[in-house]
């Protein structure tokens, strides 16, 4: 459960941000945040998978069987990765993570411009009409 929180929260705190402007920015904002996130969970679930593909094509080349509970065999299949797999799957899970923090950021701030352009630009949105927007300047 705390994973799909994790995968969403950023979408959720979209539309809570009142900084957004229009519930459309806050929605294209949420469906990019979803959507930047889903990629890269995608790809460290297929780099985890690999590794652990790893870790059980070595028990079998082994002989080692499998036993206990779920956990129990998840820490048997971990420790049967090599090392060098395990570094590399840490090091693209952590590249992954690096590139959606970051387009997580680019996100933030395209949405949080076109609000501010919005705002300052058009004048639908606080109900003037265009006749007023002439008088300011």
């Amino acid at each position: 459960m705390s994973k799909v929180l994790f995968l969403v929260s950023p979408a959720l705190n979209s539309f809570a941000d009142k900084r957004k402007g229009t519930t459309g920015n806050k929605i294209d904002c949420a469906m990019h945040h979803f959507a930047n996130a889903a990629v890269s969970d995608v790809q460290i679930g297929a780099v985890a998978g690999v590794a652990a593909l790893a870790g059980r094509a070595v028990m079998k080349k082994q002989g080692q069987v499998l036993s206990g509970t779920t956990m129990q065999k998840i820490k048997q299949i971990y420790k049967a990765v090599p090392k060098p797999i395990k570094i590399a799957a840490g090091a693209l899970i952590g590249l992954s993570l690096l590139v959606r923090n970051y387009k997580k950021g680019k996100i933030e701030q395209k949405y949080l411009d076109r609000a501010q352009f919005v705002d300052h630009t058009f004048t639908l949105d606080k109900k003037e009409t265009p006749a007023d927007s002439t008088k300011k300047a």
